[in-house]
């Protein structure tokens, strides 16, 4: 069981304090004691509504709520075990929100409402079996945001890590902050840990990869090669052979390949290769980049009988959550 600090006020100093600045790191913030709570913190989240893109103010723990169930959806039976999930998930939601607020403020708005910030969709709160679990987690565990030395934490997370997560720097490059390290997933998850195949003709993978400077191989593609893994397994450095031949991050190669093709055909960078009769076969298992809680983890250790707390002191270490 890590430290649960309680500091009066957090979100009222978090409010004030933060910028609206698209930053890789945590938002650096001091929290004095005895601070009075300010008026509701009020987020601008650009939403779709029928064809439009739209802007609307959204407080923030409505926005908790609907984050949650939109983020997470567990094939539970057991509705204890669903509510403790979304006590999880609230309060990386509400991390993730005040460490993110203005980052697409060039734009107008502090959040988008898809996977490039957090899922948003409001209308589950109204259609979704889980909708009364995911307000009550939000509710009690209003105020509550992970934190780390003296600013909220990057609270970055993924659907499956295949059983093992990846250091931040691994994935993404540049510093990272040591709490986003690479974990062994001790406590089995069983079939959550997906395994999966993805095959695309050599010719529609060329395509996907032009589609982008970044991976840009001009007119063959005669190869994909994995350079290099991270301490998880994941493809952390990829050769791609063609007109051009050059080394990419694993996580950019696939980013490029799902925007082309899908979210759901390289659903992680824990794949192997293989070229055959003009097509390539990834086989590989989890869904996401594999930073930092890992949801098919989390919820095999709820269910292992650990604490929301505990669960995220394990993908957190080292942070502690303060409590307003």
């Amino acid at each position: 069981m890590r430290n649960v600090l309680r500091v009066p006020g957090v979100l009222a100093i978090i409010a004030a304090a933060v910028t609206a600045a698209c930053a890789p790191g945590p938002v650096r913030v001091s929290v004095p004691g005895g601070v009075a709570r300010s008026k509701p913190i009020v987020l601008r989240v650009q939403v779709k509504e029928g064809t439009a893109l739209v802007v609307r103010d959204v407080e923030l723990e409505d926005y908790v709520a609907a984050t949650a169930v939109s983020e997470v959806h567990p094939d539970a039976a057991d509705e204890g075990l669903a509510e403790r999930m979304y006590e999880v998930q609230a309060v990386l939601a509400r991390t993730y929100a005040i460490t993110n607020r203005g980052r697409h403020a060039n734009e107008g708005f502090d959040l988008c409402s898809k996977t490039h910030c957090q899922l948003y969709e409001p209308a589950r709160l109204q259609t979704s079996r889980w909708s009364g679990a995911a307000r009550a987690a939000a509710q009690r565990t209003a105020g509550d945001v992970l934190w780390f030395a003296n600013a909220p934490a990057r609270a970055v997370f993924h659907a499956d890590c295949g059983g093992h997560t990846s250091a931040a720097a691994a994935v993404w490059g540049g510093l990272a902050p040591a709490y986003l390290a690479a974990l062994k997933d001790s406590v089995p998850a069983g079939p959550a840990h997906a395994e999966w195949t993805f095959e695309s003709r050599v010719e529609a993978m060329r395509l996907a990869l032009n589609s982008d400077p970044r991976t840009a191989v001009g007119e063959r593609l005669d190869d994909i090669d994995i350079a290099g893994h991270d301490a998880a397994g994941r493809a952390e450095k990829i050769v791609l052979r063609g007109t051009r031949t050059f080394v990419i991050r694993g996580e950019i190669f696939r980013d490029v390949v799902t925007r082309r093709l899908g979210v759901r055909t390289l659903k992680s960078t824990l794949f192997t290769v293989k070229k055959a009769r003009g097509t390539f076969t990834f086989t590989g298992r989890g869904f996401g980049h594999g930073v930092g809680l890992c949801q098919a983890g989390a919820l095999a250790r709820l269910k292992a009988g650990d604490s929301p707390d505990d669960v995220l002191g394990f993908y957190f270490p080292g942070a502690s959550i303060h409590r307003s």
